[in-house]
């Protein structure tokens, strides 16, 4: 079996992603960031670590919204369902329900590991109806101290509208098409394994794709408009340190992760409010975790999020580590 020597595995996998990202910056009109299923994380501890997973997935859900290259490192099975509500409370922007679920598995294969998942989010207002969804598949393999890897997704959306006072003309519509994404990762100290932690440096490259066509109904019948997935360029790092435990000490792990996202390809402005946030809209986080006893991790993070870009959100949650 011929065998890969790992800086030039990384070098290739890092120039294949840079050179991906150069022809996708143009584009027309664009999905908005972090609003379809194909974007949406719902892994609880990705979610209180400030979504900066590209380096530390921390479990098989996070993958498919950081960097697949994750999977390479994958030492059995594992299965996942998830389901996130952004409406605890009454919305007073009239939106009746806000959500978004997942569910998959992922599991250790040659060379490295693979994992599949479907993702779905919904909206309902008193005007209009919509869902998305997300079916994905990713493969990544490892060497060393090195991964690399993809994934192929296949997404739809479908919505019905009643906007009687702006578009009386629309109907219903939906789109569908497929895009993937390429990462890497590499632990420049450390192992993936190791017990004395290290740190990791991970990039990925999502949801590259030609575009597509979005048709909707109307009174006139069909129309046809095309647009694209937003593209993401991920960087980010992990470092791990670990204790081990002593007569007046439990055993205690230290995670500290972080991450920027560059969005490649913001729409051609036409001068309004939405496309000047749309022109503008980078993401940065970070996240702390720390685990007691190997079973209690206490996890926070901070993330600058979609339209509100200048300001730090606080995010926190409790973790039971049950293997």
């Amino acid at each position: 079996m011929r065998s890969w020597r790992t800086p030039g595995l990384l070098l290739a996998v890092t120039m294949a992603i840079l050179s991906l990202a150069g022809p996708g910056a143009q584009a027309g009109d664009v999905y908005p960031p972090d609003s379809y299923s194909f974007d949406t994380v719902t892994d609880p501890r990705a979610i209180a670590m400030g979504e900066s997973s590209v380096a530390d997935a921390g479990g098989p859900a996070a993958v498919f919204s950081s960097n697949p290259a994750n999977l390479g490192f994958v030492s059995g099975p594992a299965f996942f369902s998830n389901y996130r509500s952004f409406n605890w409370f009454d919305d007073d922007r009239g939106i009746d329900y806000l959500h978004a679920w997942s569910v998959g598995m992922a599991s250790a294969a040659p060379l490295g590991g693979m994992a599949l998942s479907f993702s779905r989010r919904g909206l309902a207002t008193s005007d209009s109806r919509e869902y998305d969804q997300t079916f994905s598949l990713a493969y990544a393999v490892s060497r060393g101290n090195m991964a690399a890897g993809g994934a192929l997704r296949f997404f739809n959306r479908y919505f019905t509208v009643d906007w009687q006072d702006v578009r009386p003309d629309l109907d219903y519509g939906w789109s569908y098409l497929a895009s993937f994404d390429l990462g890497v990762l590499y632990h420049a100290w450390g192992s993936a394994d190791g017990p004395h932690g290290g740190l990791s440096v991970g990039m990925a490259l999502q949801n590259y794709s030609s575009g597509h066509v979005y048709r909707a109904t109307s009174e006139t019948g069909e129309v046809e408009h095309r647009t694209s997935l937003p593209l993401y360029l991920r960087t980010g790092f992990r470092y791990v340190l670990e204790r081990p435990s002593t007569a007046v000490s439990p055993p205690l792990g230290f995670v500290v992760t972080a991450e920027y996202r560059r969005f490649l390809n913001p729409p051609a402005g036409r001068g309004s409010e939405s496309d000047e946030i749309l022109r503008d809209d980078d993401f940065g986080g970070i996240g702390l975790e720390l685990t007691l006893y190997h079973w209690l991790s206490l996890r926070t993070g901070w993330i600058n999020e979609y339209q509100d870009r200048h300001r730090l959100h606080n995010r926190y949650g409790l973790g039971i580590n049950l293997s």
